[in-house]
Order: C-alpha cells, then structure tokens, then sequence
C-alpha cells in the first residue's frame, strides 16, 4: 500500500493487464451497424488514510493497454497534493479526446495543418457542508459547463476549419458526456452483500 505522506510511485505507469473486477464484468467490444459499442474500465481504491487513490483504468479496444494511475486531492480539503485531482483527470481527458478528433478528422480530410492546441476550463460548484457551504446544508456538487478554445495554424478555408472542429465536437465521446445528460447508475456492496 501506499503511504499517503511519501508517494514515489510514478503518477502513471503501464500494468501488465487489468485485473479481474469481483463486480462488473468486462465486455469484450461490438460492432454494430450504429458505431462500436465500446467501454473503458476503471478498477480504483484509496490506498491508505488520507486521499490518495490508485485505479487501473483500460478501454477494451484492442490495441489500448491498460495503466495504473494515482490520484489526489489539493492539500485545502487533506489530500497531499502528489498526483492530479478527479476532476483534473475529467478535464484532461475530455481536452485530449477532443484533440484526438481534431487531429483524426483533419487527417482523412486531407486538410493542412500545421499546429493543434486547445485551451479548456471547466466550471463546477461545490457544496460540502463545513467545507465549502455552511454547516447544515445539503451536500451537492454541479458541472457549470466546459469553455474550450481551439487555436489551430492553417492555411485552409475558415470554413473548413469551423466544420472540422464542428464535427470533431460531435464525435468526442469524451465531451458528449458532459454537453448531453447520460444514463449512470451507482450499485453498493457492503460487506460483500448489495444493498
């Protein structure tokens, strides 16, 4: 396990495989006359007293490996601020989705370009009573939105480019989950028995 004060560990590191869930199954993925129907797992624990967590994380598409990741909290709320924080990780992954189709969509287009960057915020508001609200309030936590800017160096057809990154919106998984409202559900096991 590892020691919430001296975490030397690297933050990412390749796993040999993603090992076997006790709860979810991993599905391998389908191709249907719709699209690929993919997953990505995600196996996590807290590693000790504070906020450190390690999880395996792995997309079952053939080709993607599987890595262990660390993560934390900033020190302002007891995390000791050694590796990224959740929503950090949820901000870079939807960034690098989004510049994965950016990139993708502008190869088989054949389109000219000599320079992709992207610069995100994510908005969110916290309510932790004692923490971030007053005592007594009733704990919640809310997306207020995602603000990107694309900054791409092209000699191509502004249009072209609005319609590159308009279409790469649209197939980024990533940000497709937080513009539209997703099915999710929570299932508890305690002490071995669901509740």
């Amino acid at each position: 396990m590892l020691d919430n004060n001296t975490v030397t560990h690297p933050i990412v590191t390749r796993a040999a495989a993603m090992p076997t869930p006790q709860h979810i199954s991993l599905n391998k993925i389908k191709k249907s006359k719709d699209g690929m129907e993919l997953e990505v797992d995600f196996l996590a624990e807290l590693t000790g007293d504070g906020l450190v967590k390690t999880g395996v994380v792995q997309p079952n598409v053939p080709g993607f490996g599987a890595f262990e990741v660390l993560c934390d909290e900033g020190s302002s709320i007891g995390g000791t601020d050694t590796a990224p924080a959740p929503l950090s990780y949820l901000a870079a992954g939807i960034g690098f989705c989004l510049l994965t189709h950016v990139h993708g969509l502008a190869q088989s287009r054949r389109l000219n370009i000599s320079s992709i960057k992207l610069e995100q915020k994510m908005k969110f508001q916290s309510r932790i009573p004692g923490m971030t609200a007053e005592q007594g309030t009733e704990m919640l936590g809310v997306s207020k939105g995602v603000e990107t800017v694309i900054i791409i160096e092209s000699q191509e057809d502004p249009s072209l480019i609005a319609s590159l990154v308009e279409a790469s919106e649209k197939a980024c998984m990533a940000l497709q989950t937080v513009v539209n409202a997703i099915p999710a559900s929570t299932t508890i096991i305690n002490n071995g028995q669901k509740l």
